[in-house]
């Protein structure tokens, strides 16, 4: 099959990428422009549920046949099917009308979240729900990883094996873990855990968790940050920051652009918490100083509302939502420091603008219940960049802590709808069963 073609009006088709071609640089072939067409189609149902063969045609300028072609192919893998709606499609002579939908449980996400004590897990289907949630408890010491990677890999044979009884292939397993974690999968410095450079991937290979596997490590703030990008109203932004302040003592955050993590170079960016905001100002527990998360940080706020005997007695996340309750009651100690914190806070996403220049900043964990007092600050310190150049919205985090991993598991299933063939064709039995 050929490139895309134009549609029939001329105009670039929608959904397809038009690379230029450069001098000495080989023709694709036709299997990656298949692969590339397969996985615009699926990338549409992803986003509209159900689709006709019409809309397809209309949305890609591809002609019927290869429309047909392409259904065909996915079919044989078990990624879509055949709906038969009651109503009678319009000019269609009575016929029924005839959709094309996604398998819900074909292609499976498993996404681990690693904490202090336990890990949590998920198991998502590509068309975005829950089927499975589970956690072990788990042991390990400072600067070492225990029964963490034990624990993993049983969580995959589950699983597998919950993917077998829903005829589905397990696709990706996408652990999240605490601090900045490198291209190469590994760990480079855990604060929580004091990991430096572990290879989680290759101690879960071993623990038993198959090589076919694809196993990811992301940073958990980056994974959140995806999450939260997609549960955005559509359309969405090209472009959107996040930035959460979980239970942890920093500022987490990632940069998603065209709905995928910006994850830089080798893998560590995205650090929106360590934005130098007074280059003479407090020590952060990254080595620098003047970080954004030393003032707006949970620690930093706690401290500044007076509220850190609290937080020892009875936890960090108590005492912050004392803070709320305190913002809330309208207290002035506690709504001159959420002033404050959004002043400092729009002070980093002023320089993360002129970088990035995103079209929304997303605030998650619990600078979400705390926007209403900290989005005048971050609108006055973006106004000189932004009402001259482009307007930034600052919208609340919808997924909550479930963020991260909704995140990972969507992000492990990513390579499926660049390239379906990496699904294998349904055996003969299994197409007839379905």
């Amino acid at each position: 099959m050929g490139s895309v073609p134009e549609s029939r009006r001329g105009a670039p088709a929608r959904g397809a990428s038009r690379a230029p071609h450069l001098a000495g640089e080989a023709a694709a072939d036709p299997s990656a422009l298949r692969s590339h067409n397969l996985g615009i189609v699926m990338r549409m149902l992803r986003e509209h549920g159900t689709l006709t063969r019409k809309d397809i045609e209309h949305a890609t300028g591809l002609v019927p046949a290869s429309v047909t072609n392409l259904i065909a192919d996915l079919a044989a893998r078990g990624l879509v099917r055949d709906q038969r709606a009651g109503g009678i499609e319009a000019r269609g002579r009575g016929r029924p009308r005839v959709t094309v939908e996604q398998v819900p449980d074909r292609c499976l996400g498993l996404a681990v979240r690693i904490e202090r004590e336990r890990l949590t897990a998920e198991l998502h289907s590509s068309a975005g729900l829950l089927l499975d949630s589970a956690s072990r408890t788990v042991s390990h010491g400072w600067g070492q990883p225990g029964d963490v990677a034990d624990a993993i890999a049983a969580l995959i044979a589950r699983a597998e094996s919950l993917a077998a009884e829903h005829g589905g292939v397990l696709l990706a397993c996408t652990v999240t873990a605490p601090g900045p974690v490198g291209g190469d999968n590994r760990i480079a410095d855990t604060l929580d855990f004091g990991w430096g450079h572990l290879d989680l991937v290759g101690l879960v290979r071993a623990a038993g968790a198959p090589e076919s596997l694809r196993i990811q490590v992301i940073n958990d703030s980056r994974a959140a940050a995806l999450a939260e990008h997609w549960a955005l109203a559509r359309p969405r932004p090209h472009v959107t920051l996040y930035v959460e302040s979980t239970s942890g003592p920093s500022l987490g955050g990632g940069i998603v652009a065209d709905g995928r993590i910006l994850a830089g170079g080798r893998g560590y960016g995205g650090e929106i918490g360590h934005i130098t905001v007074d280059w003479r100002g407090r020590s952060c527990v990254c080595g620098a100083i003047g970080c954004v998360s030393t003032y707006v940080g949970p620690d930093a706020l706690l401290t500044s509302a007076r509220l850190t005997d609290l937080a020892q007695m009875a936890g960090r996340a108590a005492a912050l939502d004392e803070l709320r309750a305190r913002l809330d009651r309208g207290e002035k100690r506690a709504v001159d420091v959420a002033l404050r914190a959004g002043d400092i806070l729009g002070a980093a996403l002023r320089s993360a603008y002129d970088v990035v220049n995103p079209s929304a900043v997303v605030l998650g964990g619990y600078l979400a219940g705390l926007r209403r007092w900290l989005e005048p600050g971050i609108q006055m310190q973006l106004a000189p960049r932004s009402e001259k150049l482009a307007p930034v919205t600052v919208e609340s985090g919808r997924l909550g802590r479930r963020a991260g991993l909704v995140g990972a598991a969507r992000h492990g299933l990513q390579p499926m709808f660049e390239d379906p063939t990496v699904v294998p064709l349904l055996r003969a039995d299994d197409a007839a069963a379905g």
